[in-house]
């Protein structure tokens, strides 16, 4: 699990192994604050495979970093 803030944003990364496939799956949670309510969203990775669990992290982070630059 990584966790980043970025542009006043929390990441939280994780990575479960799927064992029918043998490959890890990457997702994350980003967390903010607006007006004093908590919101987040969650991103899933798309059928993309990853080997090991720091792979799909590294992929996911910058993933979350996408869609905080296109959701301000």
């Amino acid at each position: 699990m990584a966790n980043l803030l970025y542009k006043d944003r929390f990441i939280v990364n994780f990575a479960r192994f799927d064992e029918a496939t043998t490959f890890w799956v990457p997702m994350a949670d980003v967390h903010w604050g607006t007006n004093g309510l908590r919101e987040s969203h969650t991103i899933t990775s798309p059928l993309v495979q990853f080997e090991n669990w720091q792979a799909a992290e590294r992929f996911m982070t910058e993933m979350a970093k996408e869609w905080i630059d296109d959701n301000p």
